[in-house]
């Protein structure tokens, strides 16, 4: 091969393997992407991508310096996908237009991502044995984890691919390499390493974590291959020159790649530079400016806990259980080297499994590079130790190997193994097992967490749950109420839920409007409530219990509740369950307009009527409405629904001045039955029959 590596004795197979994989891959990152926002996407990728655009086809380079991450190559993929879009004739994103739009601008990110997997599998034939290979190539195309934000137009799954290529082809060149062989700055393989690293640092700015990897990495290698008969001091100093030549070479591939995609870089070298600097001290050095959540707990920082709970409740059982195989295996090794099979085999100096502890060993010490640095940033969340997840799913494919192979050598494991059909039905069931949740998951894989601690039900009460997604469900729910355009939607993250309601209804920002707009209904978000449960604005949308509650695989998105109508009179009386707040009123001309606020406080058959009396001092009636008090938009009433039509009633223009008594009851419509008061200030009987309150007195 050009750069020293093994030849694969089988190239068309290996080949057809990795199109089986991008397969694998492929289909549950591409179908159903109009399903729901993320956070990010509605408020600035979307956005981000139509100004990066504009520069681009306008030539205002320094205008594609859109943010410090610097996410230039989600913004040229996204811009693939505008332009798609855009010549198809797709419209534009507006309220109420849902995802449409959006999924073509996450199709190009979403088709890299899967392409990543098959590349990898190449990649990963020159390091492992066949078998495992696949079999880490398999982990990686259908983790829900990456699957879900591979579908995204986002970042962090576009960094995962760029870094795992980066790191595997750099491998390739240092740890797949057998004699005689190139130099290492020569070899191909390292060149490509560059490559997509600095198409990583395009993507975000962890990727720099590979520049001191790399060179650690490349040092070994050198330091490893010093011949017989060199002293130490001497070898040392040999190896560090030639690792420096070839570090040279890797990081002008990496700068050339970075200056020839940015076209900022062109104009504003150290503007561009500098704003990734900035992104770095003044957003992932700093805690979320909207707080975090841990262990049940609102925090600012989850501490270092938080990524070790993120391995144990995002990865999927493979993955856990190799990561366990893996660790008994190294510990195999270090307390019984000297007796046991595994000690044996770690010892053998076949190349294969000496290639596969090289590999164990680096992808656990950039796993370590990598932890260490996300856990001294104060800013924390699930989706950014999502570049480590296709190591840690290699290492987990080594263990769950390495446990087989040794179990095959045992009596047992030669009778079950042995047999013509077992290893088939075995792989079978492993791939079932792989498969069927990236069904039963989708889209919502974002959902997904290890049934093994019982899945999102314990896991939204450890990690924070929910980025967008559900807003979609609560928009058709919201939909479909009849009621529905009668006021405003408050909600927290109201930009993730404004594409899925009609585009006739306002919908408001939560936290900043609460209270200075009216509104029909609330949509709380969970993750977004989690954080800080004491916000007057959420006091506010809980004042009535939840209408619907949205809940996905044991996780709790979102609840709808009825915001209270407004009353300037206080009430406080209650029909048999159907509690009257207060009331607003006002006279216009000869007519009394009395405006209540009904809250149901049991669930029960709708259609009750109000009858509303004016009455003279002398008891005569001067006049009265009767109606359905919801307009007769319910079937059936639910605990916490809110009523308020305003009430109309005509008076006579002669009307004697005087003061005048306006009471209110309900009643059922079949039987003309009163419903009893069961709490407030009943009238008389004598007044107006039995069960009505005094609501008002006028004078005229």
């Amino acid at each position: 091969m050009p750069d020293g590596t093994r030849a694969d004795p089988r190239p068309r197979t290996t080949l057809l393997l990795a199109i089986v994989l991008l397969m694998i891959a492929l289909l549950p990152r591409v179908i159903s992407l109009s399903d729901f926002y993320t956070t990010d996407e509605a408020y600035f990728w979307q956005g981000r991508v139509a100004h990066f655009s504009a520069a681009i086809t306008m030539g205002d380079w320094r205008s594609t310096d859109q943010t410090g991450h610097p996410g230039v190559t989600t913004m040229w993929l996204g811009a693939l996908g505008k332009y798609l879009a855009d010549g198809l004739g797709v419209p534009a994103p507006s309220p109420g237009s849902g995802t449409h739009y959006l999924s073509f601008l996450r199709l190009p990110l979403a088709v890299m991502n899967a392409l990543a997997v098959g590349l990898g599998y190449l990649l990963l034939r020159r390091l492992l044995r066949p078998y495992v290979a696949f079999g880490a190539a398999l982990l990686w195309a259908t983790s829900p984890f990456l699957i879900a934000h591979s579908r995204l137009l986002h970042l962090d799954a576009l960094l995962t691919s760029l870094i795992s290529l980066s790191l595997l082809s750099l491998l390739v060149a240092t740890i797949g390499a057998r004699a005689p062989i190139r130099p290492l700055w020569r070899r191909p393989s390292l060149l490509l390493a560059g490559v997509f690293a600095g198409l990583a640092l395009l993507t975000k700015s962890p990727a720099l974590l590979l520049l001191p990897f790399a060179g650690l990495l490349m040092f070994a290698s050198e330091l490893g291959a010093r011949p017989a008969g060199v002293t130490l001091w001497r070898a040392t100093f040999s190896a560090l020159a030639r690792a420096l030549g070839a570090f040279l070479v890797w990081m002008m591939a990496a700068t050339v790649i970075f200056v020839a995609l940015w076209p900022a870089m062109w104009v504003s070298p150290l503007g561009s530079l500098g704003s990734v600097i900035t992104e770095v001290i003044n957003n992932g050095g700093k805690a979320h400016s909207a707080g975090n959540y841990f262990m049940g707990q609102a925090v600012a920082d989850p501490g270092w806990f938080f990524y070790v709970a993120v391995v144990l409740w995002r990865g999927e059982p493979p993955l856990t259980l190799g990561l366990l195989a893996l660790a008994g295996y190294g510990i195999g090794w270090l307390l019984h080297r000297q007796a046991t099979t595994v000690g044996q085999e770690l010892r053998s100096r076949e190349p294969d499994l000496i290639r596969q502890r090289q590999v164990i060993m680096a992808l656990i010490a950039f796993s370590l590079l990598f932890l260490i640095a996300l856990t001294q940033m104060a800013k924390k969340f699930d989706r950014y130790l999502l570049p480590l997840w296709p190591c840690l799913e290699i290492l987990a494919a080594i263990g769950i190997s390495a446990t087989l192979d040794r179990a095959a050598r045992t009596v047992w494991g030669r009778a079950i193994l042995s047999r013509r059909l077992t290893r088939p039905l075995l792989a079978g069931a492993a791939v079932v097992s792989l498969i069927v949740p990236l069904i039963s998951y989708a889209p919502y894989y974002l959902a997904y967490y290890t049934p093994l601690l019982g899945g999102g039900t314990t896991a939204q009460d450890v990690l924070l749950a929910g980025w967008g997604e559900g807003m979609e469900q609560a928009g058709a729910w919201l939909n479909a109420r009849p009621d529905f355009e009668r006021g405003p939607v408050l909600s927290w993250i109201p930009e993730t839920l404004t594409p899925f309601v009609r585009p006739t209804v306002a919908v408001y920002d939560l936290d900043t409007d609460a209270l200075s707009k009216s509104a029909n209904y609330a949509v709380v978000y969970t993750s977004v409530a989690a954080r800080d449960s004491r916000t007057v604005a959420e006091a506010f949308a809980l004042q009535t219990p939840p209408l619907f509650t949205l809940r996905v695989h044991g996780v709790t998105y979102a609840s709808i509740h009825q915001v209270p109508r407004p009353y300037s009179r206080t009430l406080d009386a209650v029909f048999s369950g159907v509690h009257l707040r207060g009331i607003s009123d006002q006279i216009i001309g000869s007519t009394l307009v009395i405006t209540p606020s009904w809250d149901i406080q049991l669930d029960r058959a709708g259609g009750l009527r109000s009858f509303v009396h004016v009455l003279s001092s002398e008891g005569t009636l001067v006049g009265q409405i009767d109606t359905v008090i919801d307009d007769g938009m319910f079937a059936n009433w639910q605990v916490g629904q809110q009523f308020g039509t305003p009430l109309p009633i005509g008076l006579p223009a002669d009307l004697p001045a005087g003061e005048y008594r306006v009471l209110l009851g309900l009643y059922t419509p079949e039987d003309g039955q009163r419903l009893p008061v069961t709490m407030g200030q009943v009238a008389p009987e004598n007044v107006d029959g039995p069960n009505a309150v005094e609501i008002l007195r006028i004078r005229r």
